[in-house]
């Protein structure tokens, strides 16, 4: 069975793509055997991991094809390996027309969930890096994974996105009749500014919220950023950047929630 997660926030520019990245490697490196879906038709995540040219790729046997028409015959040939330890289903220039093409469909926010069901048995972790917006693809990661990390900025208007979130998750809870675990909100792109700790202190003693929020931050860094533009992660870049500590440490976390500790490495 692959623990799958979603990491997801319908604010943009809270950094998702870097945690669902960092957080996917570390799980690989606690000895998981990890599965990354970019879900998100700008395909950042892709490119980050130096899948560009997959993106402009005629290739009918996609991810976008795949939720579009039905699994085919052979889905996992749509998986590929990474150098950073993790395999990847990447995003291309069809994922800029599913919602649309999905919205009169049946069962439409179900798709993903229906195409994983014939991928990810052999992953401990399928990890899904959400679109930043609210729509068909955003319900499909949520109902497919039922587990969420929601990174958020140290700035007033992430709490209002935060509940926003929540209560979509709330919706889609009672429209389909589940229940989605939060595993985590991760404080994302922290400044060291007294505004940064102003936020914090008050997202930390918000009923709803405090309960969600990870003891630590992942702070702003140019390793970080770095390494995105050189296409790779902080492990590889600068394994030395005191983030990679805390990065492993919410893969101890998520670990911690979805299994238990029923395995080395927590």
């Amino acid at each position: 069975m692959s623990y799958r997660i979603s990491v997801s926030n319908q604010k943009g520019g809270v950094g998702k793509t870097t945690i669902c990245l960092h957080l996917s490697v570390a799980l690989a490196k606690r000895d998981r055997k990890v599965l990354i879906v970019d879900l998100d038709p700008s395909a950042y995540l892709s490119a980050h991991l130096g899948l560009d040219d997959y993106y402009y790729d005629e290739n009918k046997n996609s991810l976008a094809y795949n939720l579009v028409e039905g699994p085919q015959s052979n889905p996992e040939d749509v998986i590929l390996g990474t150098e950073e330890g993790v395999d990847v289903i990447p995003s291309n220039y069809d994922m800029r027309g599913v919602e649309d093409r999905l919205s009169a469909e049946r069962n439409r926010e179900m798709r993903l969930k229906m195409f994983l069901d014939n991928v990810d048995e052999g992953y401990d972790y399928t990890m899904i890096d959400s679109p930043p917006s609210l729509g068909v693809l955003y319900d499909n990661a949520i109902l497919a994974c039922q587990r969420v990390v929601i990174p958020i900025k140290d700035e007033d208007m992430s709490i209002v996105s935060i509940h926003r979130a929540l209560d979509e998750i709330d919706e889609l809870e009672k429209a389909f009749g589940t229940s989605i675990e939060i595993l985590a909100i991760v404080p994302n792109l922290v400044r060291p500014d007294g505004v940064a700790a102003s936020t914090l202190e008050r997202l930390r003693n918000t009923d709803g919220l405090k309960e969600y929020l990870t003891p630590f931050e992942i702070r702003q860094r140019v390793a970080i950023r770095r390494s995105m533009k050189n296409r790779t992660t902080l492990y590889k870049h600068k394994a030395s950047c005191d983030q990679v500590e805390n990065f492993m440490k919410l893969a101890d976390l998520v670990i911690s929630k979805c299994e238990g500790g029923s395995k080395n490495g927590e």
